[in-house]
């Protein structure tokens, strides 16, 4: 007696209104707070000039493909320290950090580097939370927040920061380009940007820019 199909197979593709959407921000079929965010990925591929692909099928599940562009510059093998993630750079920070982001894994990597490089670091899942920590500690050298979060994202609790602090440091951070981050806060007093995912180099860097160095 043959087994019928698993009906699992039927939910093994994404529906045209699904694939219209996926690249939406916060736009999920579960609960939030889980993964990168198609949005997040699709920034970081325009990011290198590339695009991406999608096809779904029912019974034949999701492919994704990613089209980057190639480059004419030969292969360099990194060094020790660059393939750890680690320069060769004695720059250190001092102070507190306060780091703004509703993945708890971006939280977690992004607190060990700021540690790494000097800080006392708090976070925050939201801006909401953001705001009332930044208020509740006046002796808070420099936020880094991200750009896309619920509650209140990263636009508007900067500028709640700024009512606050008319001369808070704050790093903006997202997984979309520089040049669509950049362009949004012209003017308006932003530190420095930080692409997602975090590189120790890139953060130390644009630390390095807007701070003073450890005494």
């Amino acid at each position: 007696m043959s087994r019928p199909p698993s009906p699992r197979k039927s939910w093994c593709y994404m529906d045209r209104e699904t694939l219209s959407r996926i690249f939406d921000p916060f736009f999920t079929t579960k609960f939030t707070g889980r993964g990168l965010g198609m949005a997040a990925v699709l920034g970081i591929i325009r990011g290198h000039q590339g695009a991406i692909k999608v096809y779904s099928e029912p019974g034949r599940g999701s492919n994704f493909k990613v089209l980057l562009p190639a480059s004419g510059r030969p292969l360099e093998a990194p060094d020790d320290a660059q393939a750890c993630g680690v320069d060769d750079e004695s720059w250190c920070g001092s102070g507190v950090a306060l780091l703004v982001d509703d993945e708890e894994t971006v939280r977690g990597i992004g607190g060990d580097m700021l540690r790494e490089l000097g800080f006392e670091v708090l976070t925050a899942a939201d801006g909401c939370e953001a705001v009332q920590v930044y208020a509740a500690r006046p002796d808070i050298a420099v936020v880094v927040l991200d750009l896309t979060m619920p509650h209140m994202d990263g636009e508007q609790c900067f500028r709640e920061l700024r009512e606050i602090d008319p001369g808070a440091r704050v790093i903006m951070s997202s997984g979309f380009s520089e040049y669509e981050v950049t362009r949004k806060f012209a003017g308006k007093g932003v530190a420095g940007f930080v692409p997602k995912p975090y590189k120790l180099s890139v953060l130390r860097e644009v630390l390095k820019s807007c701070l003073p160095a450890a005494v």
